[in-house]
């Protein structure tokens, strides 16, 4: 049995609801893996061939059911009623993966209901055969009526408004849509959940029939979530990892940058990579540089490329100095001579005529402008940071 706790490395890949959107394979050597069951009953359990018309009819029923709610949208509003908060469960945790709010937003919400009530209503669909309603939109509000309700037993926070949608009559993806666009406008986002909003978004509009070119799509998508078109370009290009590579992304134990390289090369490859360069060493990105040049190559050759980076270092090193006023221009001071000594020594080795290329020094300059106007710094040496190439150098 692993000794990882799943729940904390990010999602919970295993706990799900409903359609996968999202994978849930695993590389043969990743230390967390799942085993589930599959229960039959041969005496009771219908044939394949029945089975096979109940899926048909399934999922005839399904797509119907999906077209008619993004085409003609669903009527939130028509059944409201009051309802008891113990009464109320949860959303699949697959479905809602937006961070809850902390101890002083909650306060801050407690506090607002406290003083006017529920402003908006919430969102339930009712559960088949059973008295209970699933939360659609509106868990916060949920936890915040709990807890006045526990502190001062005052029965206008044990009934809730709320809209209630009929499960006959909504599609999973609508449900999910709504809980995307319901969490996404105040909430704070994580990259990753971001990430993984984006992507299952994507994943139902173009299940749907309401868009069907790509560029439309990246369109809706970066008008939805106020984002810029090609940042949506940057996580879609994330679907072209295989299932096992998006398990560890969204369990965090991959991080972005990583995962946009892995993606560049082909399903079989981004497996080996994981299995033989060690899921440890995947965020590691001056090797993941090399191990992804090239989009298909054999596994002898992915060895020998693995060994490769062994010998490597980063490429570039970023530095951070933070001093006190009495040492500013003695660090310029210091920063001159190292910028005159990189563009004299590496601008024929680079064949470029901009130094940020191999020495690039940032500094704070609405900061360093009072150290000017007082005369706290030579700007002489101020001007030689500044030089791009040797032309500008000569005439400081």
């Amino acid at each position: 049995m692993s000794s990882f706790d799943i729940n904390s490395l990010g999602f919970n890949i295993e706990s799900y609801y409903g359609e996968d959107l999202f994978p849930t394979a695993r590389i043969k050597n990743d230390p967390v893996q799942i085993t589930s069951y599959e229960i039959i009953d041969p005496v009771n359990d219908p044939s394949l061939e029945e089975r096979e018309e109940m899926e048909r009819k399934r999922q005839k029923k399904i797509l119907s059911r999906r077209a008619k709610n993004f085409v003609d949208g669903v009527d939130i509003y028509k059944n409201f009623q009051y309802v008891d908060i113990d009464l109320m469960i949860p959303c699949p945790p697959n479905w809602n993966y937006f961070k809850k709010p902390n101890k002083e937003q909650l306060i801050t919400l407690i506090s607002s209901i406290e003083t006017l009530g529920i402003l908006t209503p919430l969102i339930l669909v009712k559960e088949k055969l059973t008295e209970y309603y699933t939360v659609i939109c509106g868990a916060s509000r949920l936890t915040a009526l709990r807890n006045l309700f526990a502190h001062n037993n005052n029965l206008k926070y044990k009934y809730a408004p709320c809209y209630i949608l009929d499960p006959d009559e909504v599609d999973e993806y609508f449900l999910r849509a709504m809980i995307i666009d319901s969490n996404y406008s105040y909430r704070s986002v994580d990259h990753t959940v971001l990430m993984r909003a984006i992507i299952e978004r994507y994943t139902i509009l173009k299940r749907t029939k309401t868009y069907r070119a790509e560029i439309n799509l990246a369109q809706a998508l970066a008008d939805e979530f106020l984002i810029a078109k090609s940042t949506v370009y940057n996580y879609l290009c994330l679907e072209k990892l295989c299932e096992e590579a998006m398990v560890l992304l969204l369990e965090k134990r991959i991080n972005l940058q990583a995962a946009r390289y892995l993606a560049k090369v082909n399903h079989d490859v981004q497996r080996m990579i994981l299995e033989n360069f060690g899921i440890e060493n995947i965020n590691t990105i001056h090797m993941m540089k090399l191990l992804t040049c090239k989009d298909n190559v054999t596994l002898p050759e992915l060895l020998s490329m693995i060994e490769a980076t062994k010998k490597l270092v980063p490429y570039k090193v970023n530095f951070k100095f933070t001093v006190v006023r009495h040492l500013v221009d003695k660090f310029f001071e210091f920063a001159a001579g190292f910028k005159k000594y990189a563009i004299l020594n590496f601008e024929h080795v680079f064949k470029a005529k901009n130094s940020d290329r191999y020495c690039k020094i940032a500094y704070d300059e609405e900061q360093i402008k009072f150290y000017l106007e007082k005369n706290l710094i030579d700007e002489k040496n101020l001007n030689i940071v500044n030089a791009k190439n040797r032309d500008e150098l000569q005439r400081c």
